[in-house]
């Protein structure tokens, strides 16, 4: 297998034959599909020719060990596929932009940390990081946080929300949990105790209240007059 051409490859990709045998082959590059597409469509070459050259030229393994008496309809199958996925796929973009959105996780911390470094240092592309190390990479991007923190009102990253990928896990399977509304009532009626809120209660029972309400309200109010007319007597008596 050759090692120095798994570093260079962006992707791999394996087909598996039915007897086991497979074979690790990568994506043409988009000068490397140009070149073949336009041969092809010139008519230097056939299709089937093109899909063999492609296969060859993506195939990851050591040509040599190649199984001799394998159908030549496996490679020309790969070789097709390889150039489909490298730009053949016309009409179908919107599907790749997803499946691409889908595959890249924009919110690790490595790939925040990227971004922050390519918003500070605009000379740099993203294809640097790929010759940098892991503490290269942080050197550059504490560096990049003071420099936007010079420029702008740039804040820093909170490193006390950066979790662990057990801890994210736990979070995740948290926030899966459906809402147990019955649990929270059941806690909110302990918190308050045995005490029942008037608005608890079934609407004739707070029907009862009310009329309750108004009638010792009319009885204070008949006490009231009771105790003026008693005065009322009294200063009466005295004059007297």
């Amino acid at each position: 297998m050759d090692i120095d051409q798994l570093i260079e490859s962006e992707g791999l990709f394996v087909t598996t034959l039915p007897d086991g045998a497979s074979f690790t082959w990568r994506l043409l590059t988009e000068k490397e599909f140009r070149v073949l597409s336009k041969i092809r469509d010139n008519g230097l070459l056939s299709r089937f020719q093109v899909h063999l050259e492609a296969f060859n030229r993506c195939y990851v393994g050591d040509h040599r060990m190649i199984n001799g008496d394998l159908p030549a309809g496996i490679f020309l199958s790969i070789g097709e596929l390889i150039m489909h996925l490298s730009g053949g796929a016309t009409g179908h973009e919107a599907d790749e932009i997803e499946a691409a959105r889908a595959n890249y996780a924009d919110a690790s911390v490595t790939e925040v940390m990227k971004r922050i470094v390519l918003m500070a240092f605009a000379s740099y592309t993203p294809d640097v990081f790929e010759s940098w190390t892991r503490a290269k990479l942080l050197e550059r991007f504490v560096l990049a946080e003071a420099l936007l923190q010079n420029r702008s009102e740039y804040q820093p990253i909170d490193t006390s929300k950066i979790m662990t990928p057990e801890q994210a896990a736990k979070q995740a399977r948290k926030k899966s949990l459906p809402v147990d509304v019955h649990g929270d009532n059941r806690e909110i009626r302990n918190a308050m105790g045995s005490k029942k809120h008037a608005l608890d209660s079934h609407p004739s029972e707070f029907k009862d209240k009310v009329k309750s309400a108004k009638l010792n309200t009319a009885q204070a109010r008949r006490l009231d007059k009771m105790s003026k007319s008693d005065e009322r007597r009294q200063r009466s008596a005295r004059r007297r």
